[in-house]
């Protein structure tokens, strides 16, 4: 190495105290700084410097992917940047005891090697390796306080090397103490950059629908609409018996609504301590037999927030290092990011969530004149709860739609008020919102929940796999003296999301699950497991490999680019006959084409106030309902009602042909 004697040690030495890494560094050092002591050089020809160079990449690779499996992304990045120099570390003992001071610039660049430039270019390595080390050693999640003087350190050394001997040392000491005290703003500001990245990037990097603030609730109208474009896997869980319905699992209530968002008022997060046993925590008492649900989660960033079922009295297996409950039932666990698995035990426990209380029944000013009749309409002052509950969920059962998504209206008087009273249409946050402050203006108590629904069960994976778009929000009531979950959405949501799936889902579900394979053999306490996840994503690497180069040599044979096509495939499904098509094509036709996004019921809605007068609005209003309940309803029509809606389609089209 061509750097002053010692420097490279010192900064694999700064990388070991930052890391913690001594075993690593140590050796490392010793094995850098000994060429300058030892007259041993070994003849290396330029192929075999091809040969390290990749080795290196691969191992680079397989470091990697081990690190997106084991611990995701962004945390994956971090490790990635951390263990670059050591994952380089051989190219660099090649130079270090190589014969010659340089390498040639086509053993860094592949491409190079293959069409060689005219005039050779060589390189010493041994400086960008110097700021390698010390890149990794800033790449920590805690770094201390004496880094960035020791970082600075460093680098004077390296520049004190190189000082030209006609610069004035004083000033040469002024221009290097000034450009520290600029790059210490600079990382500063980087510093906390990456905070902010670590914290918000990883819903980018991964969708991890996991945004979930236990004291405000990040999903404001239209948020997560937007969640229900999204088809990747966030949870698998697997239960003692089947699921006859849907179940929801829990991870934040909130208590006080303004504006269009929720929050969690005078509800701090209380640890609880961890059961006798290892790995248990109690969260409640109950008497009666419970179910067992095994929740696989991941976590993109630390303290996440569970998932668990209505009701968990005890949570088992979870290696954390305490685990928080507010009296909202919304419980934190303080665990690194990565993978995590427990085991919720369920019933009807006592003691989950503390009583109501005034917060339960505020409706916010300006909704109380809209919530206020709405409630006088249907007579809920004279109603005990239990009847205010059933008669609220009546109201919503009839006349209301689901929408996937809704962008806010810039001309609506409230997102509410436009969901009540216009479109009637909307994702499961209208009708949670609706639904909670509509059953406090009849005197009932109640919070807003939100979590997912587990409903999808896969062949592959041998449970139950919950998506991003999953992502759902109910009501908990506090009726006949317990909460309630109360759930309002419409549930023919299900069908029309699955419906809306990309044509590559089964493939991103197939690297899902092989991630998560992978995954949970290098979380195995045993060792073996990690051995044999390094193992498979080297093979998984070297496949790829192959196949790149024949598919490289295929296409050098041919003397062709790509001549694949791709595949369209489609079925018919549910529905798909129906009558009412020609009346969306009609109406297209006449200037109210529906959007891509929107519908059925969310469309008729926008475009009625804009039709012709001798439109019969009605019939259309209940032939959109007939056709949604044909495309979407498991039971779908009888024979009657199916001949109803061709008769009823027929007719308003044969109307129309005659209004002219």
């Amino acid at each position: 190495m061509n750097t002053p004697p010692l420097l490279l040690a010192s900064a694999v030495l700064l990388w070991g105290m930052q890391t913690g890494w001594w075993v690593a560094a140590a050796p490392v050092a010793v094995a850098l700084e000994a060429p300058r002591a030892l007259a041993v050089r070994w003849d290396l020809s330029r192929e075999q410097l091809n040969h390290i160079t990749d080795f290196c990449g691969i191992l680079l690779a397989a470091a990697a992917l081990y690190l997106y499996f084991a611990f995701g992304n962004p945390r994956a990045i971090l490790l990635t940047f951390q263990w670059l120099p050591v994952v380089v570390l051989p190219l660099a003992i090649a130079q270090a005891y190589s014969a010659r001071e340089r390498i040639d610039v086509t053993t860094l660049v592949w491409a190079l090697r293959r069409h060689p430039p005219r005039i050779r270019t060589t390189i010493d390595v041994s400086y960008p390796y110097l700021a390698m080390w010390i890149l990794a050693a800033s790449a920590v999640e805690e770094r201390s306080a004496w880094f960035y003087p020791s970082a600075a350190l460093l680098a004077a050394w390296a520049l004190a090397a190189v000082r030209l001997r006609r610069f004035p040392v004083v000033s040469w000491m002024l221009l290097v103490a000034a450009a520290a005290g600029i790059g210490y703003g600079i990382q500063l500001g980087l510093y906390r950059t990456q905070a902010w990245l670590v914290d918000v990037v990883p819903e980018w990097l991964v969708a991890s629908g996991s945004r979930t603030d236990p004291y405000r609730s990040r999903t404001d109208l239209g948020y997560i609409g937007e969640l229900k474009q999204d088809d990747a896997i966030v949870l698998r869980v697997r239960t003692d018996q089947p699921l006859s319905r849907p179940l929801l699992l829990h991870r934040a209530t909130y208590n006080h609504y303004f504006g269009t968002t929720w929050s969690a008022r005078n509800a701090p997060l209380v640890p609880r301590p961890p059961d006798a046993r290892r790995s248990v925590w109690k969260l409640g008492e109950t008497a009666v037999p419970a179910k067992r649900v095994t929740v696989f989660d991941y976590s993109p960033r630390g303290d996440p927030v569970l998932s668990l079922p209505g009701g968990t009295f005890e949570v088992r297996g979870l290696n954390a290092i305490t685990i928080k409950r507010n009296a909202l039932g919304t419980v934190q666990a303080e665990h690194p990011p990565g993978y995590l698995t427990y085991i919720a035990l369920a019933g009807a426990a006592t003691g989950l969530e503390g009583p109501p209380d005034e917060e339960d029944l505020g409706v916010p000013k300006p909704e109380q004149a809209l919530f206020g009749r709405l409630a006088g309409e249907l007579g809920l002052a004279r109603l005990a709860p239990a009847e205010v509950a059933a008669a609220v969920q009546r109201y919503f059962a009839q006349g209301f739609y689901y929408s996937a998504y809704r962008a806010p209206s810039l001309f609506s008087r409230s997102p509410l008020a436009d969901f009540l009273l216009e479109t009637k249409a909307g994702h499961c946050e209208f009708f949670a919102t609706a639904t909670t402050l509509l059953l406090r203006a009849g005197g009932v108590p109640a919070r807003y929940a939100t979590g997912f629904s587990v409903q999808e069960y896969s062949r592959l994976e041998e449970a139950y796999v919950v998506r991003v778009r999953h992502a759902h929000a109910w009501v908990k009531a506090y009726v006949d003296g317990r909460w309630r979950e109360i759930d309002t959405t419409p549930p023919v949501w299900i069908t029309a999301e699955r419906e809306a799936a990309p044509l590559w889902s089964p493939l991103a579900d197939l690297w899902s699950w092989l991630r998560f394979q992978l995954a949970q053999l290098a979380a195995r306490e045993d060792g073996a497991g990690r051995s044999i996840a390094l193992v498979a994503i080297v093979v998984l690497i070297a496949g790829v490999w192959l196949a790149w180069r024949l598919a490289g040599a295929r296409r050098a044979r041919a003397g062709t680019g790509d001549a694949s096509r791709p595949a369209t495939a489609g079925y018919p499904g549910a529905g798909r006959d129906s009558e009412f098509f020609r009346i969306e094509q009609y109406l297209g036709r006449a200037g109210f084409p529906r959007a891509a996004h929107e519908t059925v019921g969310a469309w008729v809605a926008r475009i009625g106030a804009g039709l012709p007068r001798d439109t019969d609005r009605a019939a259309l209003e209940e032939l959109a309902r007939l056709h949604y309940r044909y495309r979407f309803d498991p039971l779908g029509l009888g024979p009657d009602e199916r001949r109803e809606l061709s008769a009823r389609a027929h007719a308003w089209l044969a109307q129309r042909a005659r209004a002219g």
